[in-house]
């Protein structure tokens, strides 16, 4: 009669290796990186490039049109404010994604920054006429999370998906 050989259960190091191989893997994050010209012509394309870039995020289509908007007046102060359109300076553009999660797009420009605690509310009635201010405004409306960094020469904004 042949031998029969028995196997030893796998060990726990085993049997662990075992189950993370075959739960899902985490999401990686994506990631682009780009400059922008200090042009309001290079808002729109600059745009698109980021909507591209979020795609994997999954955002409805309603986060879409607002994010758009949210972007373009980050990058279109980074240019006009922050880089005051002079054509040696570039905004800085960095999306970071995590697919079916969020996306977080930040935008730096060379300037000196501003105080954002300091900007009045558009809405209200004694300076509806008034333009300057609703950039930031609509950002923080538009979007999950706005902060200000390096002293308000960097914009970070965050969405979540729903």
């Amino acid at each position: 009669m042949p031998k029969v050989r028995r196997l030893a259960p796998p060990t726990t190091k085993k049997r662990a290796l075992k189950a993370r191989r075959s739960e899902p893997k985490a999401a990686a994050p994506l990631a682009l990186r780009f400059q922008m010209e200090s042009r309001r012509s290079a808002v729109a394309p600059a745009v698109d490039r980021v909507l591209e870039a979020v795609k994997d995020a999954h955002l409805s289509e309603d986060q879409i049109h607002d994010l758009a908007v949210a972007v373009a007046e980050a990058l279109s102060n980074a240019a006009v404010h922050g880089n005051a359109l002079r054509p040696d300076a570039t905004v800085r553009v960095r999306v970071q994604v995590v697919p079916r999660k969020h996306a977080i797009i930040e935008v730096k420009d060379a300037g000196r920054g501003f105080d954002h605690g300091d900007l009045s509310d558009p809405t209200d009635p004694s300076r509806i006429l008034i333009p300057g201010g609703r950039g930031v405004f609509l950002m923080r409306r538009l979007v999950d999370n706005v902060e200000f960094l390096d002293s308000g020469s960097r914009v970070r904004m965050r969405i979540e998906r729903r």
